[in-house]
């Protein structure tokens, strides 16, 4: 298994209750899986590092399976078996390969650890300026997170499409996010100014590995893939939420002969944080604003990282 994303975390789990009659060993680069759900909280200072990311060595190891601290570069299947290769480490062989290796954009949220590096640069600059590329719930809630952490001085810039913010969001939803926005003075546009401190890509590459309903690649059985790595036809939503789904079809399909397949939900509950006590929360087209809203994400975010 590469990669500690969501999916991962959920069949690792599984895996503690019904240990399958295999070594299970989980790659990642460095010890720790950071979960972006609790990121706004992180920045605007109400929470510590340890609050926003699992250990995931400690996890591996209670979970009865082996943690490799290694950066995965790719594989190829080779004699019957999946051989994967490490910038930093020795050439692994496996019959089964699992990927929730995320998507990374150059200048993006992720890495985590030093998306936290860049912010407290710009903690240096008595006036900084910044761009935020997307304008989804990530885009909305990273802009209005930094306004908090850097103050009034700040230029905050979210670059929006024509139709506007959180396409997925209900209409009234969306007004209410609009008007956060308005309020902490952060400027919406289609074109921020390219003379800036800092641009933050505040989204998600396209998939490249396209898999099926078994979550295992078009291009073979040996070989599944999860999360914001997975191409699923239909497109899915890019959400924590699906990817907890396909942890547990995955657990099943990596430890069983017959395949399950992953069904999507109809809709998923998306929950964005507004400041420190107020969040903004839609399922299909109900949307629900206040502070019961950013009540249920902080017992999901304590939930999740516990």
């Amino acid at each position: 298994m590469v990669g500690a994303g969501h999916a991962h975390i959920v069949a690792l789990r599984r895996f503690a209750k019904n240990r399958p009659d295999a070594e299970i060993i989980l790659i990642n680069d460095g010890p720790h899986a950071w979960y972006t759900g609790a990121l706004p909280a992180l920045i605007r200072g109400e929470i510590l590092k340890d609050q926003a990311r699992l250990d995931v060595r400690a996890l591996t190891k209670a979970c009865g399976a082996t943690f490799i601290d290694a950066n995965y570069t790719g594989h190829c299947e080779r004699g019957g078996a999946i051989h994967l290769s490490f910038q930093n480490h020795d050439s692994i062989a496996c019959d089964l390969l699992a990927l929730s290796i995320g998507g990374k954009t150059e200048g993006g949220v992720k890495p985590i650890p030093a998306l936290l590096g860049r912010i407290k640069n710009l903690e240096t600059l008595a006036a900084p300026k910044i761009a935020i590329i997307g304008a989804g719930a990530g885009g909305v809630e990273l802009a209005l997170a930094l306004r908090i952490r850097l103050g009034k001085n700040a230029a905050i810039f979210l670059q929006s499409p024509e139709s506007g913010i959180l396409q997925s969001a209900p209409a009234r939803a969306r007004k209410i996010a609009g008007a956060a926005l308005q309020t902490a003075k952060i400027i919406v546009t289609q074109t921020p100014p390219e003379a800036v401190d800092e641009t933050i890509r505040a989204y998600t590459p396209e998939p490249a590995l396209a898999i099926r309903p078994t979550l295992q690649l078009t291009t073979s059985d040996k070989i599944f893939a999860t999360g914001d790595c997975a191409k699923f036809a239909p497109p899915l939503p890019r959400s924590g939420a699906i990817a907890v789904r396909q942890g547990r079809v995955l657990a099943h399909n990596l430890s069983h002969v017959d395949c399950q397949n992953f069904h999507p939900p109809a809709a998923t509950l998306a929950i964005m944080s507004l400041n420190d006590a107020d969040a903004l929360a839609w399922y299909g087209r109900f949307f629900w604003h206040g502070k019961w809203p950013m009540r249920l994400k902080t017992m999901i975010d304590l939930h999740w990282i516990s």
